[in-house]
């Protein structure tokens, strides 16, 4: 078994359609304990009927009219390099002694189990270890390293809180002190990660964390709580590097005493729909006062014609008269709202093809999509009601309250992936054998904290100077050792002032962008050169003409990466681009490919085939030293830094299109120069303050206008 699941027993309130919260309780060494026992018995019970077996196979090998065959197995490579195998290799040619009469189904599971008992150790150093009758510790690579958490089938689908108990161990290290949360998916072996959360309680101190977690219908309903490790490998790596270093594996680092599950929670959104759909009588009124109310909510407000409303309920009829009840009657007139072009799209019609005002109500509700990706509240409806949603001073007010929101999350992830091209962070595997702090965990706090900045930016009223250089960052614990910042703990993301000399500080200082200016083994100074021009600099360079020569034609030369692009540079085709490129992605090159800071880099030279050559390989001292094209020179990667900051005009340039692509829903084009020239003169004055940005855009003809 590679984690324990645990049992669930059905709660006594439990059952679908049953509202009432229920906790499901599991104490961690209820199982562990057992497990452990359990797998050194049959590892140890495996291990001697194998000696028994590889005995008898001894004894008949040893006869003289098998010398020959004894000779030639023991020439094999494979039996050359792992003597063991000359069991399996004698099975395949003699079946006598049969593995099955020493109860193995074949000599390759009587070869598996053998590898297994090797663990067996492991299991007994478990067995030793102090603490397991109050509760376990999770393990890595193999057994208990994961406590799976499965609710009662018939617990209602929605909204729950998962609790842990845990602390971690004395000695343990900083670096393994985080535990992740997952939920597992319909199939086997499926899983996504949730959350990733640092530990700082202790074994005789622990800490009790909370997860909200969700609970659905037909999708994955288990949830496992584990040490923080790479998903591709589930720290089988780690596992076996521990075992080759001290012939057992890693010493247990988490401590969980119980779990617990418990929901579904009230939520105030199924409190409303559930408010929506109830109806005063179940006949026709009631019906129809049920679906005219759903259709005015789906439709954002907007009455439904009444034309529409008498076809609605003549499904509803229909359906009765089909003999279904009143709900399935009236769950069939309410899809057909939900597959209306007026749910799915905002609709603001411009029946002469002209451009148009937009009414209030228009106007709460793309502002509303704009900052929540959600339809307008309730207080947006009120001034729409009154006619004040349309004074300047009245919508710059709700500018700012829908900012100080938390729903205002929506606008900033969602336009942050959006302009910084984010998705590209996920486009490759990372090398976590190379990289294994760089995991999924940590690959999402670093995504997060591009988030967070704009976030605090835009709460606070910050410049978008900042995005080019700071004497901050926000982080949270997890991102705060892999920076190798100091004090700083807990999951929470916060502002943390940095060293003068960090190279923290801004975007250029983010493990996600030089994460993703990487093919997620190597660093890629052309993929951030032409990232930096794109989106600091607001100069993109066009895109690579056809037939241009693949760096890759240098694979089997030992060069530095400065002399391999510029060898590439030498195609003419590459050279007018690359000029401008390369010189910045050369600046950064202190990132490594997952953005950490490193003053050498090595190179092993590949095969024709992309095979590392053995004894092929070539270190050298980064030079970060270059220069822009037609444009000044820097000595190092600080310097270049300040050279792209005291051009913050450019990447307001570039933020201010493409908020106004995103706050329009279309590309920006040559019409809006004049729209974007007014927004950026107006953020000149408060030195690029990031929310003057957005009121600017709100306030604008062209933000009325169809």
């Amino acid at each position: 078994e590679s984690f324990a699941r645990y049992g669930t027993a059905p709660s006594s309130n439990a059952g679908a359609g049953n509202l009432a919260p229920t906790k499901l309780h599991l104490e961690a060494e209820d199982r562990a304990n057992k497990l452990m026992e359990t797998i050194v018995k049959t590892n140890e019970g495996a291990m001697e009927r194998y000696q028994q077996w590889t005995a008898a196979v001894d004894t008949v090998a040893a006869k003289p009219e098998n010398a020959a065959l004894v000779k030639e197995l023991r020439e094999l490579p494979v039996v050359k390099t792992q003597p063991f195998h000359f069991y399996t290799q004698w099975q395949k040619r003699n079946p006598e002694p049969s593995p099955k009469t020493f109860k193995f189904s074949d000599a390759d599971e009587a070869e598996f189990l053998r590898g297994q008992y090797r663990k067996s150790q492991y299991a007994k150093d478990y067995l030793r270890l102090p603490h397991r009758d109050t509760g376990a510790f999770l393990t890595i690579g193999v057994f208990h390293n994961a406590i799976t958490c499965t609710p009662n089938p018939k617990s209602t689908p929605g909204s729950y809180l998962l609790r842990i108990r845990i602390g971690a161990a004395k000695d343990s290290p900083k670096e393994r002190r985080f535990l992740q949360v997952l939920k597992e998916g319909k199939t086997a072996n499926t899983s996504s990660l949730l959350s990733t959360h640092q530990i700082s309680g202790t074994i005789e101190n622990p800490e009790i964390l909370e997860v909200p977690v969700t609970v659905g219908v037909s999708s994955g309903r288990s949830f496992r709580v584990r040490e923080k490790v790479d998903s591709k490998t589930n720290g089988a790596d780690i596992w076996s590097e521990a075992y080759h270093k001290t012939g057992t594996g890693p010493v247990p680092a988490l401590w969980i005493d119980w779990m617990e599950l418990e929901g579904p929670l009230k939520d105030p959104a199924q409190a409303k729909i559930k408010a929506l759909l109830t109806a005063n009588s179940e006949d026709s009124a009631g019906a129809r006062k049920v679906i005219e109310r759903f259709a005015i909510q789906a439709f954002r407000y907007r009455a439904p014609r009444p034309e529409y409303l008498e076809k609605l309920m003549g499904v509803y009829e229909t359906r009765i008269k089909a003999g279904d009840k009143f709900q399935t009657a009236l769950k069939e007139a309410l899809s057909v709202v939900l597959a209306s072009s007026h749910f799915l799209y905002l609709s603001e019609p411009t029946p002469e093809n002209k451009p148009r005002l937009l009414n209030t109500l228009e106007l709460a509700t793309r502002l509303s999509y704009f900052l929540w990706s959600a339809p307008p509240d309730e207080t947006l409806i009120a001034l729409v009601r009154t006619g004040e949603l349309g004074k300047p001073e009245v919508l710059a007010a709700q500018v700012d309250r829908m900012l100080n929101s938390e729903r205002s999350r929506e606008f900033i992830t969602g336009f942050t992936k959006q302009w910084l091209r984010l998705d590209r962070l996920d486009f490759f595997q990372f090398n976590t054998q190379l990289y294994r702090d760089f995991d999924d965990g940590t690959r999402d706090a670093a995504r997060e904290e591009v988030f967070r900045t704009i976030e605090h930016l835009l709460r606070s009223n910050g410049s978008i100077r900042d995005l080019l250089k700071a004497d901050y960052v926000i982080v949270n614990g997890l991102l705060a050792q892999f920076y190798g910042l100091e004090g700083v703990t807990g999951d929470a993301f916060r502002k943390v002032p940095l060293p003068k000399d960090s190279p923290r500080g801004g975007l250029l200082g983010m493990a996600a962008i030089m994460a993703m200016g990487s093919n997620g083994e190597r660093s890629s100074p052309v993929e951030r050169g032409a990232w930096v021009l794109r989106y600091l600099l607001n100069n993109p360079p066009p895109p690579a003409p056809p037939n241009v020569p693949q760096i890759t034609r240098l694979n089997g030369q030992l060069l530095t990466t400065r002399e391999r692009l510029l060898a590439h540079q030498e195609q003419p085709q590459c050279a007018s681009c690359h000029r401008s490129i390369d010189p910045i992605g050369f600046g950064l090159e202190n990132f490594n490919a997952v953005g950490k800071w490193r003053s050498e880099d090595t190179y092993q030279a590949l095969d024709p085939n992309g095979k590392p050559i053995r004894n092929q390989v070539k270190t050298w001292n980064i030079d970060a030293s270059a220069a822009f094209h037609k444009g000044p020179a820097f000595k190092n990667y600080f310097e270049l830094r300040n050279l792209i900051a005291s051009r913050p005009d450019l990447l307001a340039r570039g933020f201010t299109e493409n908020l106004i692509a995103y706050s329009l829903g279309r590309p920006f084009g040559f019409t809006d120069e004049a729209l974007a020239n007014t927004i950026l003169q107006r953020a000149l004055k408060s030195q690029f303050a990031m929310r003057e940005f957005v009121q600017a855009l709100v306030a604008s003809k062209e933000f009325h206008i169809k």
